[in-house]
């Protein structure tokens, strides 16, 4: 008995064995037996192997190159469309500002709801004059400046560009009148009665020329000066608190999805609003302490941005074609007089840089493509005598509309800084766990201030169309 059912086992596995066979390459039963061929053939009816597992085509061997037209033939369902997962990104490009202050700039603590910041600058050397002078024949005239902190009665100045003979001019300041931004000087090496050649009264000077501050002269008696100190200004500005925050329900985090897109993005998209937030509000924020919501009955302090502390500014007509004459002398006001840095940034509107884009000076320089990488950010470099100017469009100014686009604004990075109260954080809320909400939440949180130190060394470039 036990070796009938032995030889029963046997024969079993042996027809499983051929059957494989058969279903892997029909062409086995050519070598077999007829009766064995007979037994496995279509048209025989005892069993018929072939027809309950014969292969499809995508199972078959291919001898040629397997292409997509190929996979698709035989596995229509094989090949998907490929789905990008990474739906979005913090674009760093979009937020210049915010970006440079954040990798490369100047930051620093503020445990308080407002920052007082101090602003001060050097003694200068170099001015402009802000109004023609008309040549009158008189020993000492006054002559309007833009920077009257730097001079003091017994200064000595030259104005480069102005030649009287074979020398440049000199004068000697008598007297310093503040309120009004003038000097009165005295000439040294001045012309004579109707500026015809040499003599004792101040020549005809053009406005925006450049004078420069070379020292002071003493009588043999004196015993004093002037007392000078350069005091600081002081300036307030208030901690702002940003704010997100992004909710994924539990069973949305649970279902499946075609392609991943969860709470995580949600934050990306969050903190990409949030940047965007604290650009604008760098730029166009006004400060006030305790701004009351009477519908919710709560107060909030708000941030002051560069509109309101930088009020130095540079017009032109966007409606007139530029020239290199009119860019030079944004170059000689930027950087002249105010003890800057040689390197500016130059934060612009589309129709603004369309419009310097077509100044021929501007042009060429474009065409050259210097540029230079700050904190990530691609800067075209544009060369003036008084300083390099970095340029780099800003979406912001054409998201306010109108004539805005027109608009830019220069910066100093060195006299712009950042003071945290806070800085950011990423709270995982358990609102599932404290009854609330069946929801996955996270809050991101920041607070901050800015300090726009030493306003003359910034400026809003402004269209007057």
């Amino acid at each position: 008995m036990k070796t009938i059912k032995l030889m029963f086992k046997i024969g079993v596995s042996l027809i499983i064995l051929v059957m494989c066979a058969i279903a892997i390459e029909p062409s086995v039963l050519q070598m077999a037996p007829d009766w064995v061929a007979q037994l496995f053939d279509s048209d025989n009816s005892f069993l018929n192997v072939a027809s309950i597992v014969a292969p499809t085509a995508a199972a078959q061997a291919v001898s040629q190159t397997v292409t997509t037209e190929q996979v698709n033939d035989a596995s229509p369902n094989l090949l998907r469309p490929e789905i990008s997962n990474v739906i979005s990104k913090v674009r760093p490009d979009v937020f210049p500002l915010d970006t440079i202050l954040r990798e490369v700039g100047n930051v620093g603590k503020c445990d308080s709801r407002e920052y007082k910041f101090y602003s001060t600058t050097v003694r200068g050397v170099s001015d402009l004059l802000t109004a023609e002078y008309v040549q009158a024949d008189t020993q000492t005239s006054q002559i309007e400046v833009t920077n009257i902190q730097i001079w003091l009665p017994d200064d000595i100045g030259i104005f480069p560009e102005i030649t009287v003979g074979t020398a440049e001019f000199r004068f000697k300041v008598v007297a310093v009148d503040n309120p009004n931004s003038k000097i009165t000087v005295r000439a040294i090496n001045g012309v004579g009665a109707g500026g015809v050649g040499t003599g004792d009264f101040v020549p005809a000077i053009a406005n925006a020329a450049v004078l420069v501050r070379i020292g002071n002269a003493k009588a043999e008696i004196d015993a004093q000066n002037t007392p000078y100190a350069n005091m600081p200004t002081d300036t307030y500005n208030y901690v702002q608190i940003f704010m997100c925050q992004v909710e994924e329900s539990l069973v949305n985090f649970q279902h499946n999805k075609e392609v991943e897109f969860n709470i995580n993005d949600y934050q990306t998209d969050a903190i990409y609003d949030m940047r965007r937030m604290a650009e604008l509000t760098m730029l166009f924020g006004y400060p006030k302490q305790d701004v009351l919501d009477p519908v919710a009955g709560k107060k909030v302090d708000v941030m002051g941005g560069a509109r309101h502390y930088i009020t130095k500014t540079i017009t032109y007509d966007h409606a007139v074609a530029g020239t290199n004459a009119v860019f030079n002398t944004w170059g000689k006001t930027v950087f002249t007089g105010n003890n800057g840095s040689y390197t500016r940034m130059l934060f612009a509107g589309n129709g603004l840089v369309e419009w310097m884009m077509n100044v021929p000076v501007v042009e060429k320089q474009l065409q050259a493509s210097k540029t230079e990488i700050v904190a990530g950010i691609k800067f075209k470099v544009l060369d003036t005598y008084f300083g390099d100017i970095y340029l780099r469009r800003h979406q912001s100014f054409d998201d306010l509309g109108g004539s805005w686009s027109y608009n830019g604004i220069v910066f100093d990075v060195a006299n712009l800084e950042r003071r945290f109260r806070r800085p950011t954080e990423t709270t995982e809320l358990d609102l599932d766990r404290t009854g609330q909400r069946r929801v996955t939440a996270y809050r991101i949180l920041e607070e901050w201030t800015m300090a726009f130190r030493n306003p003359e060394t910034h400026a809003w470039i402004e269209t007057s169309s």
